[in-house]
């Protein structure tokens, strides 16, 4: 099974830090160039069983009123989907994580996550394997590390009782955090790559994370393509029998 985690800076497809300013309408307006940027990002997920996409545009007006989750879908094999909204930016954004599958999910989480500025949040869906059902939790957390600890604390117990989780998604902090011990010290493993996440154009940091338990196992590689500020992680997923 092939699974993707994928922070898509809602297909404004920053590639390099000038481009925070000079793509600055594309966090304002709706562009040709995003709508194109989105199709190589559909394209991309497309071979993948199960995608966790973070910073999805669920529809403001930056992206003319349209669903980035109706996007994909229309682009898209995936024939079941569950999503969250995180933070809404008045008319301009509708900032949220999506779960798409080629297989049916039941979702088990859609929660915000504790913090001292609202906007973060954790969604998780079962799909039925052959052991039983896996659950995949996609999160996004906040910039801060006293939030992240507060977080990941409430993630861990959220997922407590659910006994094979595979956890994805833009923590924010790179695998040796402090933080990050509340999972690895608790029954989680980290699927590890030494190559970095972020920013894609130069990769300095790794901040999104695949984290399994359970009887799940896995190989996780950090993929070359740029189309967002950061890269995708990439887990081929296999389990204990």
């Amino acid at each position: 099974m092939k699974i993707l985690s994928y922070n898509i800076q809602a297909a404004i497809a920053s590639d390099s830090y000038l481009s925070y300013v000079s793509r600055l309408h594309r966090q304002v307006f709706p562009t040709p160039a995003k709508r194109d940027n989105l199709r190589h990002i559909a394209q991309y997920i497309s071979p993948f069983d199960v995608v966790c996409l973070q910073e999805v545009d669920l529809g403001g007006f930056r992206n003319g009123y349209e669903n980035q989750v109706n996007q994909f879908l229309a682009q898209t094999p995936f024939t079941h989907h569950v999503c969250q909204i995180n933070r809404v930016v008045g008319k301009l954004s509708v900032h949220g994580n999506l779960i798409l599958s080629k297989m049916p999910l039941r979702q088990v989480v859609n929660t915000h996550l504790p913090s001292r500025i609202k906007g973060r949040g954790m969604l998780a869906a079962a799909v039925q394997m052959p052991f039983g059902e896996m659950v995949v939790a996609n999160v996004h957390l906040s910039l801060g590390a006293m939030d992240q600890f507060k977080q990941i604390r409430f993630i861990r117990e959220t997922l407590k009782p659910y006994e094979h989780v595979c956890l994805m998604g833009d923590f924010n902090c790179p695998p040796e955090a402090e933080q990050l011990h509340l999972l690895t010290d608790f029954d989680y493993t980290r699927l590890e790559d030494t190559a970095h996440t972020y920013p894609s154009w130069k990769p300095s940091q790794t901040l999104d994370h695949i984290f399994v338990k359970g009887c799940l196992k896995g190989v996780a590689h950090v993929s070359q393509f740029s189309r967002s500020d950061h890269l995708p992680v990439v887990v081929d997923m296999n389990w204990e029998r």
